[in-house]
């Protein structure tokens, strides 16, 4: 649940007024704190010991809202531990936290003094139970349609169907892996200064994925009537999402939307790979396997793009197929091994310049261009590199086999790295 999710609970309607910090109406919502102790001014209370990120806290003794010094100090020490918004009785706001709140994307809720603050709290946390209990089953649900070996159909369907999941017609996996960009400051709203040292000093991983995942549901949620179901992994979200009524184009357009706003609402860049579709539950595994391997060819092609279709990896697509690892290695030695151990035996880059010269179509002057090299440094190398293979990269067959087996040769070493 996020701020916007809180405010719309039908029991809350009318309740909670949002005086500020618009612009983190999307921060996610994990717990209620009350902190109206007086211990909270004192010098010996541990931020810590009550804080742990996405709590919505609430300020209503007088002690602390009256005093803006204090009161601003505190908020400060709360967000550092990512903290997702604030509560104050209302006449007990001011101009100065306002503006404070607005510039540091902080939502504050203004709430009627007459509205008990024990429903409030009751109200919300039954909401949260309900919600995480709910995570908890699709997550388990997920987990049993990925393990095919062990499927009861009945049992899944009759769970989707109470999580108000589709799971008729045609679906595959999706795959959205991250990594943190410490370089964009827009981070769980964060300032430049303060970007990730809640995360890093928490090590809450966790959260980077939660709000990936609430993006992905977000954006899937505009085009579809029923949930999808998302799965957290180490570094990475699983998404099964239905293929009916949506082309590959308009898949590309959702996912490039989660990229976009992973990228500008948490720093992290996703690189998305697209299983092939199956209408069977059991072949779900199958299209797992599909984006993981579309991730793999992304990172072999440093390509700029996000979003990766397995069908559409073209000689990476065949390679990923081919389960004899002893052929694509023995396919790898016969063409290359030579060259492979001169490098390794001279420390030298003639892999490299062979590689870069066919991706050129065989061109001195573009490929000397390209690994910024003179055409004599680059003729040398060649002659060498001749010498070691003899005459395989003087036709157009000898230079598809080696460039497969450079192809090979990267594709197996992503794999290695695993």
């Amino acid at each position: 649940m996020n701020c916007e999710d809180m405010i719309n609970i039908p029991e809350l309607k009318n309740v909670m007024n949002l005086r500020a910090g618009f612009d983190g109406i999307n921060h996610t919502v994990r717990w209620i704190y009350f902190a109206d102790c007086l211990q909270c001014v004192k010098s010996e209370y541990r931020i810590e010991d009550y804080i742990h990120g996405s709590e919505f806290v609430v300020l209503t003794n007088r002690n602390l809202t009256d005093d803006s010094v204090k009161l601003k100090e505190l908020i400060s020490r709360m967000q550092e531990f990512d903290i997702a918004a604030l509560g104050i009785n209302e006449g007990q706001i001011s101009d100065e936290l306002v503006g404070y709140c607005d510039e540091n994307k902080l939502p504050l809720f203004e709430l009627p003094e007459k509205f008990p603050l024990v429903d409030l709290s009751q109200i919300i946390c039954k909401r949260l139970v309900i919600e995480e209990n709910n995570k908890n089953a699709a997550e388990q649900l997920f987990t049993s349609i990925l393990d095919a070996e062990h499927l009861s159909r009945e049992s899944v369907f009759a769970q989707a169907r109470f999580l108000n999941v589709d799971l008729s017609g045609e679906f595959r996996i999706i795959e959205f892996a991250f990594a943190k960009d410490k370089s964009v400051v827009k981070s769980f709203g964060k300032s430049n200064d303060e970007k990730f040292t809640a995360a890093e000093q928490t090590n809450d991983s966790l959260a980077v994925g939660q709000a990936v995942r609430r993006i992905i549901n977000s954006e899937f949620s505009y085009y579809m009537s029923k949930n999808i179901l998302t799965g957290l992994q180490t570094g990475t979200v699983l998404a099964l999402v239905p293929a009916s009524g949506m082309d590959d184009e308009k898949l590309r357009e959702i996912l490039l939307k989660v990229a976009k706003r992973a990228y500008g609402e948490c720093g992290i860049r996703l690189v998305i790979g697209v299983g092939n579709t199956t209408g069977y539950l059991e072949d779900v595994k199958k299209s797992r396997s599909e984006a993981a391997t579309a991730i793999k060819v992304a990172d072999i092609s440093n390509d700029d793009e996000p979003v990766f279709f397995y069908k559409d990896q073209g000689i990476y697509t065949l390679i990923s197929k081919i389960n004899d690892t002893k052929f694509l290695d023995e396919f790898v030695e016969k063409n290359i091994g030579k060259l492979i151990r001169a490098d390794e035996v001279n420390d030298s880059n003639l892999c490299e310049t062979l590689e870069n010269y066919i991706d050129h179509n065989c061109n001195v002057k573009y490929t000397a261009e390209y690994m910024y090299i003179h055409r004599n440094t680059l003729n040398y190398r060649l002659n060498r590199i001749q010498e070691i293979l003899g005459d395989k990269f003087n036709d157009m067959e000898s230079c598809l086999s080696l460039k497969l087996a450079f192809m090979i040769r990267n594709y197996r070493n992503i794999n290695r790295k695993e």
